[in-house]
């Protein structure tokens, strides 16, 4: 989700980590006025610590306030997002956001992986990654120093420290964030074919998306799609992407303060009536109940 702070403009993407050559990870800094808010996922794991700025983070289904000091640890193509508060933009005018990350695929260890004994609490906490984990604990320190450190330090150092940390995160204490099935129940599927459609949707779900631009991306005729698409999903095409623009919307209803009318165009509904027939169709109740209810719940 990509949100433009003054005009709130929302767009979901695949993101691409673009490594150094012949890198197998990449670490680095990100630094600007706010957290773009762009709600993204990608196939590599990430380790992400806030360095300056307050807000919200949404992983998954799981939407919960950040500030300086927020580590956490997201599995591959698990759905995440930092949105700064705009008190925070109107409080520190002049200051910078910061984060420091570390973004790796599972294959950066090697064939051997799953083998090695010593190993066995960094393939524990990379398989809980999946849902997402917020770290604490006695060793988060020692886990931020290592962090900080690894931008400045060559190639071969950064594997080692990047080894040191999740060691260390496989000891520390952390809260898991999405809920137990988030991952498989939105974004398993069984060919290329259909995971090549859902990243299109993903990135367009606020646009008017045709069927036949998406049979065409499959490279097949409009009614072999439309039964391809539910054999793979057991939805039809228009309630499959319901069900992507209700799911993004509940989370801005969570976790924002955006007015309901404009949540809806946001996700891509031009009628207003029509998004809270879709969202009470999908949810059980209409978007101003599921709001309220859910701020109920966190208070």
């Amino acid at each position: 989700m990509k949100t433009d702070q003054t005009s709130k403009k929302i767009v979901v993407s695949l993101e691409k980590i673009e490594k150094k050559e012949h890198a197998s990870f990449h670490t680095g800094v990100y630094k600007q006025q706010y957290f773009n808010g762009n709600w993204h996922y990608h196939p590599e794991f990430e380790l992400l610590l806030i360095k300056e700025g307050a807000g919200t983070r949404l992983v998954g289904d799981h939407g919960e306030k950040f500030e300086v000091g927020d580590l956490v640890l997201l599995g591959s193509f698990l759905p995440h997002a930092w949105i700064t508060d705009n008190n925070y933009l109107e409080e520190h005018p002049n200051k910078f956001c910061e984060s420091i990350y570390v973004q790796f695929k599972k294959n950066i260890f090697g064939s051997s992986f799953v083998n090695i004994p010593e190993l066995k609490g960094i393939r524990k906490i990379l398989r809980l990654s999946s849902r997402g984990l917020k770290i604490d604990g006695q060793y988060k320190n020692q886990i931020i120093s290592l962090l900080e450190e690894m931008p400045k330090e060559n190639a071969f150092n950064q594997l080692i420290k990047l080894l040191k940390i999740l060691n260390l995160v496989s000891i520390s204490d952390y809260s898991i964030l999405a809920s137990e099935n988030y991952l498989t129940e939105n974004f398993q599927f069984k060919s290329h074919r259909m995971l090549k459609i859902h990243e299109y949707l993903m990135e367009n779900y606020n646009q008017n998306i045709d069927i036949k631009t998406c049979a065409e991306m499959a490279n097949m005729t409009l009614p072999s799609f439309c039964r391809y698409f539910k054999n793979e999903t057991k939805m039809i095409f228009s309630d499959y992407l319901n069900h992507i623009r209700i799911d993004f919307s509940k989370r801005l209803l969570t976790n924002t303060d955006m007015a309901i009318k404009e949540i809806g165009y946001e996700c891509g509904y031009n009628s207003v009536p029509y998004f809270n027939k879709q969202f009470k169709k999908i949810v059980g109740e209409s978007p101003f109940k599921f709001r309220k209810s859910s701020r109920e719940i966190t208070t």
